[in-house]
């Protein structure tokens, strides 16, 4: 969890200083990277929850909640691209890297407690 709040940190440090040269862009800065920070959280802390799991259930886990960040993520930006008046592309561009990113950091969590 610890290398996870590190990385947080670290998108949200590259968010305030990206938000203080663009500054008509804030909201959809942190709008990118509201989603992917909260749903990596909750993916890490089931990931941790469960680490001494069977394989096979372990497995099942991890595709329930794939397909249930897949619907997540669908809802959330289709309901702020619809809902909120605002320039896609900072949105977009945000949330791509701090998805990416997280997920990557996500990928090494669950290789490291699979590893044990």
């Amino acid at each position: 969890m610890m290398l996870y709040n590190f990385t947080v940190i670290l998108f949200l440090g590259i968010a305030g200083i990206f938000s203080n040269y663009y500054a008509n862009f804030i909201y959809e800065i942190y709008f990118g990277l509201l989603a992917p920070i909260l749903v990596g959280y909750l993916t890490v802390f089931f990931i941790e929850q469960y680490p001494n799991m069977e394989t096979i259930y372990f497995n099942k886990m991890l595709f329930k909640g794939f397909a249930i960040k897949f619907i997540f993520y669908g809802a959330f930006i289709l309901i702020i691209l619809t809902v909120y008046s605002f320039n896609p592309i900072p949105f977009m561009c945000s949330f791509t890297i701090s998805f990416i990113g997280l997920h990557i950091v996500e990928a090494i969590i669950l290789r490291k407690i699979q590893g044990r």
